[in-house]
């Protein structure tokens, strides 16, 4: 467990600090690099025990789609969620229906117009089914007790055919709850359910070919070039216990072993994206990136997994990191996370940025150490981030203060150690008071300086897609 958990660290900084000097999206270039605040500095939280490293007051983007370091930390939260509310659902005696959603894929096709197609354009119109989000009584969605929906976009690149975007989608069945109240009544909505119940097998019958025909008549209205077929467009499986949706977990996945135990689940399969492998040949979205910096750490080629050149993962990167910018990766359906007690309705950006937060939150047990702002700079100018965690989380392993261990592994790498201290946990607080009631008076991004990083984005990405179809998949004649 241990010796995995050093591998992922260190593999998703090897791709942060490839980020760094070559990611097209500014927030992703500084994430984890240095202090968001000059007098505050960092400071290290290390556990007694020595098994929690965070560190507080860094800057970080918190995105999912293209930090291999904050989206592990997101995903691990939000397969949590999943799994707690997939589970409980199902053990007070409802159902969960997983559907796999995709469509027909070239290697010409751009990857935001196969996600556009998906999510904006058919998922948006196949929740809003004419024969079955009726809200009279006795249609097919009453009789099928519709709680809510959990939906996650998930990203593979083929060799052969290109992008692959592709939905999966938990739908909570054989529940009851009370009305929603009319918009204008003032009246606040409790989602919890009522009642739970399976549902009738013609019912669930009726909906998967309901939602089949659907998905395929949509995407095909959107874009003929992209119409699935029967066999693979839609699968529906069904999740009736606890055993059930382990088993359903693991069948539907393939996961690397270096990353996670065997046991896999819905919930894993939902949010877990940055460890599990591709189908196929495929490669996942952060393989592009691992590779990527393993090719510019000069590992050989045919030693690693995955395929491409340096130029033509460069390319797919770019594409991807810029498409998927500012995308909803996944999305619950009104009051489902309230019906299980695990949050409120609010944006899912902001739970994100809740779930990094907290990991470096750290507790009242913990050891502190202070690094000054400069001392963070070469930290991360020398790419040694992970080795200062190693170093203070070995110290108090060894029931040691861990800031002499700092201060020893910087000395070693020529860093000026002064910037290092252990504080109190009262000192620390002040620093992030002080620092808080400071954040007011900082600069924000100018009007003109946002549209001309929007603008540049935009230029990378046409790019992007220009070098894809040069260097990849040249365009038939």
């Amino acid at each position: 467990m241990e010796r995995r958990r050093r591998e992922r660290e260190r593999r998703n900084y090897s791709g942060l600090y490839f980020q760094w000097d070559y990611s097209k999206l500014k927030s992703i270039r500084g994430c984890r690099r240095s202090a968001r605040d000059e007098s505050a500095g960092v400071t290290l939280t290390v556990s007694p025990d020595g098994q929690q490293v965070g560190r507080k007051g860094l800057n970080r983007c918190a995105s999912v789609w293209a930090c291999p370091v904050c989206e592990a930390v997101i995903r691990g939260q939000r397969a949590t969620d999943a799994d707690t509310a997939i589970t409980e659902h199902v053990r007070r005696g409802g159902m969960v229906l997983f559907v796999t959603f995709t469509v027909r894929h070239w290697s010409n096709h751009d990857l935001e117009d196969l996600i556009r197609v998906q999510v904006r354009e058919v998922w948006k119109g196949l929740l809003q089914g004419r024969k079955w989000a009726r809200s009279n009584a006795g249609n097919l969605r009453n009789r099928l007790g519709v709680v809510g929906t959990i939906r996650v976009i998930e990203v593979t690149v083929g060799q052969v055919n290109g992008w692959h975007p592709h939905l999966h989608v938990a739908v909570f069945l054989g529940g009851r709850q009370d009305p929603k109240p009319k918009r204008g009544s003032g009246e606040k909505w409790d989602p919890a359910v009522r009642k739970y119940f399976r549902p009738d097998a013609k019912d669930l019958d009726a909906f998967e070919k309901e939602w089949e025909a659907a998905w395929i008549d949509g995407v095909t209205a959107a874009n003929p070039d992209f119409r699935p077929s029967k066999r693979d467009g839609v699968d529906f499986k069904r999740v009736y216990t606890v055993k059930d949706a382990a088993a359903i977990g693991k069948y539907i996945s393939k996961v690397q072993g270096t990353d996670v135990n065997s046991d896999w689940s819905v919930g894993a399969e939902l949010a877990r994206g940055d460890v599990k492998q591709a189908r196929g040949g495929n490669m996942k979205a952060m393989d592009i990136l691992f590779r990527l910096a393993a090719l510019r750490g000069g590992q050989v080629a045919d030693e690693l997994p995955g395929w491409g050149s340096i130029e033509q993962l460069v390319a797919l990167w770019a594409e991807y990191e810029l498409t998927t910018k500012g995308g909803q990766n996944m999305a619950w359906s009104e009051g489902l996370k309230r019906a299980y007690d695990i949050g409120t309705d609010d944006n899912q950006d902001a739970a994100d940025r809740q779930a990094v937060d907290a990991e470096d939150a750290g507790t009242a047990l913990d050891h502190l150490v202070h690094l000054s702002a400069r001392t963070q700079l070469e930290i991360g100018r020398k790419r040694i981030i992970v080795e200062v965690g190693e170093a203070a989380r070995n110290a108090a392993r060894r029931g040691e203060s861990p800031a002499p261990a700092v201060r020893a592994l910087l000395d070693s790498v020529g860093i000026d150690s002064k910037g290092v201290r252990e504080i109190s946990h009262e000192d620390d607080a002040a620093k992030w008071k002080a620092a808080e009631e400071d954040a007011g008076g900082r600069a924000a991004e100018s009007e003109d300086a946002r549209a001309k990083r929007r603008l540049q984005e935009s230029t990378d990405l046409l790019t992007a897609r220009t070098d894809r179809k040069r260097l990849v998949w040249r365009p038939q004649e």
